[in-house]
């Protein structure tokens, strides 16, 4: 029972990290940073606090 669960949690965190690396790889391509942004994966980053430094 053992193995089937280290198994299970083996697979299920294999297939979430394919999906983070997919939806990762979407976002970057679908919502790039622009302007005074900074970041990567459609998550960015104002640098407008900087002065504008990025």
């Amino acid at each position: 029972m053992s193995m089937m669960i280290d198994r299970l949690v083996k697979r299920t965190v294999l297939v979430c990290a394919v999906l983070a690396t997919l939806a990762f790889g979407v976002n970057h391509h679908d919502h790039p940073c622009t302007g005074q942004q900074v970041g990567a994966g459609g998550m960015c980053v104002s640098t407008a606090w900087t002065g504008g430094a990025a």
